[in-house]
């Protein structure tokens, strides 16, 4: 009986892909799974869709994709088609600077397959100032995208339910948003309005949702081993290891050593986990004990000059004293955690955001958010007065105010300045604990449905990650922020689960920031033979952390993956870029 059930099962899978998809395979062909294979590999080698891969092969929700398993591939044999220039009357578009094929399509209500058709020459891209062809419209009929939602390309031979198992958006929903789907049915090329909440596991890109770019696709190992120095001020030589006591202490404390172990363990597993992909790599440790003196003496070590990359060391004036020798001048050297600047020279990675790149992301986000007929209000610090005087000049409706010396902040003061039936809008310029700490529980306590309050700031640092401010404060205020990394509120996940059991704890931010710098260097000098050509790979996603290096005049590289954060209910959730 069960039998029978199961092949019930598998056959009203099929018959549901069959109804969504509106087309049936020609035939099948075997596949056996070869090492490194994914499914996202195997999709795109066959042309056909991951959800298909599952649908004809069920054993892979229950077991995942495994070595030497026999899969059952689809062929559909359907002809190429054609797509005609739609057979409409055209008036002449100017294309405006950093217009996008997709904008133009969805404002006209076309495909983009339909807007290329138009217009022959988009085959070599679009280009400002350029002349097209477009159907004449009224100004009423124009639709233009609007950041209230994001949108989603149909991809060729794709239906309601890929879209869903890609997404999580029922066809329901995408029929009430883009009316035209009741018309037309779903078309490759065609532009449809998505809710932000659904957005799969793709990444959003000018309101736009497309694939992200995963390293892990397409691996070429290659035939030598990938070496990495890593420099870090353990300061082992402070540690009294005969006394197991004393060294719990030690650890328990959150200074350079018990940083630096976590982020060792952090490398260790990212470099493990690639073992398992085929992509050897050797490290060498270096303590520096964070002294100069140390640095000068490993400088005599020759093994230095012959690594892959050097990541460390930890503190930027250090960092810019190993940058700055000649013998290392050839190797690139990353900087991993300081958000503060170092000299930048050839061949050096800034891998944090800089403050500057950090705080430019935020007013251009200010600059969509805020408006004349909100309450603005600008709370700087005595230590803050620059960013204060250059946000009055940028948002000249804004009003200031200036906590007392100390950080202490008046209420009944405060009370006065929020506004009823408005938004209330609070940007905080300070790293002072104790006035994040005030201001934001008092805020927090003022919110009312008739008094909406919400929080941001061009720069959060280390004091807004203090435990003594709980992330519920936050979450009722909306805080928004910007940051080189996306703190997660609880230890989830793979890379969680696989550190939990190698190293007996959860990962600390340090230990999640080793195992993503790591894994993101290694796999671009898998992909390109060396980082200066790895770096052109585009915008990486991992745990916590995002790399998108950007090459400078001089040879140095900044990485400009930066997160915009707000902190929700229960997370913190990543906004439009």
């Amino acid at each position: 009986m069960k039998k029978y059930g199961l092949l019930l099962l598998l056959l009203l899978s099929m018959l549901a892909l069959r109804a969504q998809d509106t087309r049936i395979p020609d035939r099948f062909i075997t596949h056996k799974v070869k090492k490194k294979e994914t499914l996202f590999g195997l999709a795109q080698q066959y042309e056909i869709s991951i959800e298909q891969i599952k649908v004809y092969n069920p054993t892979l929700e229950r077991v995942g994709l495994k070595r030497k398993m026999m899969l059952r591939i689809p062929v559909f044999e359907s002809p190429v088609m054609v797509i005609e220039a739609p057979s409409v009357d055209t008036e002449s578009y100017l294309v405006p600077p950093k217009a996008t094929k997709w904008r133009i399509a969805y404002t006209y209500g076309i495909t983009i397959q339909e807007l290329e058709a138009l217009n022959p020459s988009l085959k070599n891209g679009l280009k400002a100032g350029q002349i097209l062809q477009l159907p004449i419209s009224t100004k009423d009929s124009l639709v233009a995208p609007t950041p209230a939602y994001n949108y989603y390309t149909v991809l060729p031979k794709e239906g309601y339910y890929r879209i869903e198992k890609k997404l999580g958006v029922s066809q329901g929903i995408l029929d009430s948003l883009n009316p035209e789907l009741i018309a037309k049915g779903l078309q490759a090329g065609m532009v449809l309005k998505v809710p932000l909440e659904f957005s799969g596991d793709l990444k959003i890109q000018d309101d736009l949702l497309v694939q992200k770019i995963n390293l892990f696709d397409s691996l070429n190992p290659l035939d030598r081993s990938l070496r990495v120095g890593l420099l870090l001020p353990f300061k082992v030589n402070s540690l009294e290891l005969d006394s197991i006591e004393k060294t719990r202490e030690f650890f328990k404390k959150r200074n350079l050593s018990s940083l630096s172990f976590d982020f060792y363990s952090g490398t260790r597993l990212a470099m493990e986990v690639l073992s398992e992909q085929g992509i050897a790599s050797e490290l060498t440790v270096f303590d520096t004990q964070n002294r100069k003196a140390k640095l000068v003496q490993l400088m005599q070590n020759s093994l230095l000059s012959q690594q892959d990359v050097i990541i460390g060391p930890l503190i930027p004036k250090n960092f810019d004293f190993i940058s700055a020798l000649p013998k290392l001048s050839k190797v690139p050297k990353v900087a991993p955690l300081s958000y503060k600047e170092v000299h930048m020279r050839p061949n050096v990675y800034q891998s944090i955001p800089p403050k500057k790149q950090l705080r430019d992301r935020m007013l251009k986000h200010l600059d969509n958010v805020l408006s004349e007929e909100e309450n603005i209000v600008i709370v700087a610090d005595s230590l803050n007065r620059e960013v204060e005087k250059m946000l009055q000049e940028r948002y000249p409706f804004a009003i200031q105010f200036r906590p007392e010396q100390g950080g202490y902040l008046d209420s009944e003061l405060m009370d006065s300045l929020l506004l009823d039936s408005i938004p209330n809008k609070i940007i905080l310029e300070s790293e002072n604990f104790s006035l994040i700490s005030s201001i934001s529980s008092q805020l927090s306590g003022k919110i009312s449905p008739s008094r909406p309050i919400q929080l941001f700031t061009t720069y959060r640092g280390a004091a807004y990650e203090d435990p003594n401010i709980s992330a519920a404060t936050f979450a009722s205020l909306a805080f928004t922020f910007t940051s080189g990394y996306h703190p997660q509120l609880f230890d989830e996940g793979l890379m969680a689960e696989r550190f939990l059991n190698r190293f007996g704890m959860y990962p600390s931010k340090e230990a999640k920031r080793g195992y993503d710098l790591t894994l993101d260097l290694l796999l671009r000098m898998t992909r390109k033979g060396n980082l200066a050509e790895g770096s052109s790979l585009g915008e990486t996603d991992y745990v916590e952390s995002r790399f998108d290096y950007k090459p400078q005049p001089n040879g140095s590289y900044i990485n400009k993956g930066i997160y915009l954060l707000q902190y929700r209910e229960d997370s913190i959730i990543v906004l439009k870029k």
